[in-house]
């Protein structure tokens, strides 16, 4: 999943085991956004939980 921070315009990935962790947070708190920060500028950037679901690994 690649993301784009508002702030800066840099795009990064996440990888499958980040977003399996952010849905395990995701399920224990039920949210709108979650938070993640920008590894070139360090800013918080909110990512919507639908979005999330939609790119989340898998079963096998």
């Amino acid at each position: 999943m690649q993301i784009r921070c508002q702030r800066c315009s840099f795009v990064f990935t996440l990888s499958h085991e980040a977003l399996t962790t952010a849905l395990e947070e995701i399920d224990k708190t039920p949210t709108r956004h979650y938070n993640i920060e920008c590894p070139k500028c360090r800013r918080q950037i909110k990512v919507p939980v639908k979005q999330i679901r939609r790119f989340q690994p898998r079963q096998e």
